[in-house]
């Protein structure tokens, strides 16, 4: 994790999550939830209800996206996502983006079987917990860059 990260103590309260029953998924859409004014108790709820099915790669299938990133696409439609039709997606859709792209220049893959393949059964869960904490980080430090941007405070 990123050691001048200000979402440090945040992120290991996702690392925590991870050890203590929440999967991946869960993980960063519990912790993220916990420390965004925006999320109220009822929306944390819902979305830990929905993030529930992208754990292990959906399912625990392990052949679709690591669960850490489907988390943090839950965090960012909760926060910017659309209710109505018609309405722009630009903003959830460019962040998702730029999320992706962080993550897979990191870990030059998206793919949950991938990433625990790698990790070898010995120490999957320990890294696996690594990336819930280093993604909830970036999450976090995203969304803070986003919203001094469009408050005008860069």
């Amino acid at each position: 994790m990123t050691r001048n990260n200000p979402y440090t103590t945040i992120a290991e309260k996702a690392g925590e999550y991870f050890f203590n029953g929440y999967h991946c998924a869960e993980s960063v859409v519990a912790a993220a939830c916990d420390v965004l004014p925006q999320i109220d108790t009822h929306k944390r709820e819902t979305a830990l209800t929905c993030s529930t099915c992208f754990g292990g790669g959906f399912g625990k299938s392990f052949d679709e996206a690591c669960g850490v990133i489907s988390g943090a696409l839950i965090v960012l439609g909760l926060l910017y996502g659309r209710s109505k039709q018609g309405k722009s997606w630009d903003t959830p859709a460019d962040l998702t983006a730029l999320f992706r792209e962080a993550f897979l220049r990191k870990h030059k893959t998206t793919h949950c079987g991938q990433l625990r393949e790698r990790f070898g059964d010995e120490n999957q869960m320990i890294e696996c917990q690594k990336l819930v904490c280093e993604g909830t980080a970036e999450l976090l430090q995203l969304i803070k860059e986003h919203e001094e941007q469009k408050n005008g405070r860069r």
